[in-house]
């Protein structure tokens, strides 16, 4: 009796175990030669400016919500596109970083790729950025007193980091780029669904 319990249960967990031996390194993601987070956490890099992410919103959306107790989810907006100078770009970091102090940063993403990506507003006025955020709360001497104090300083220093410690190897070449614990590169052109991705990402993070 008990032998037939100890196969009932292995076949049970062969379901799972096959499912997370179908993810491979180089096809459905790639490790990086960087030291692991100590804590488990998914990282976007992203730009308010690239229509891709813009269109891949909700898909990071729903892999936030989807993650286990503990692990954190971060969105590292970037300077680095074409067409616009890095500063301007910056802006927007800036902004993000002072809307999630203000536990505001959902509603002025949403509002800041939506201006941008179907009103056709650069953001290259600081005026504009201003009102935007004023519209959520957030004063204009408020805002303009967070843009130069330590902690939004230090937050956008550490995305200008990440972003080039990642581009030195190679990991992020365009955005939307995820990655998990610092170190697995995820290929989201190898996945076929949001599901995958959730279970792709759920694996990483104990691996």
């Amino acid at each position: 009796m008990i032998k037939k319990l100890k196969v009932a249960l292995f076949a049970l967990c062969l379901p799972m175990m096959a499912f997370a031996t179908d993810f491979e390194d180089g096809k459905h993601y790639n490790t990086l030669s960087v030291e692991k987070s100590k804590t488990a956490k998914v990282t976007e890099f992203f730009s308010f400016y690239c229509p891709h992410c813009f269109r891949f919103e909700p898909v990071a959306i729903a892999l936030e919500k989807s993650l286990p107790e503990g692990a954190v989810f971060e969105k590292s907006h970037v300077n680095f596109l074409g067409g616009l100078p890095s500063e301007v770009q910056s802006n927007l970091s800036y902004a993000y970083i002072i809307a999630k102090q203000h536990g505001k940063e959902h509603e002025v993403a949403q509002q800041l790729f939506n201006a941008i990506h179907t009103q056709h507003i650069r953001f290259t006025d600081m005026k504009d950025l201003k009102a935007l955020m004023v519209a959520n709360g957030i004063s204009e001497p408020e805002y303009d007193a967070a843009l130069v104090s330590m902690p939004v300083l230090a937050a956008e220093k550490a995305m200008v980091e990440a972003q080039e410690k990642y581009s030195k190897i190679n990991a992020l070449t365009g955005v939307p780029t995820f990655i998990v614990n610092d170190k697995y590169k995820l290929n989201t052109s190898a996945l076929k669904s949001q599901e995958e991705l959730h279970e792709l990402v759920a694996y990483l993070l104990k691996k």
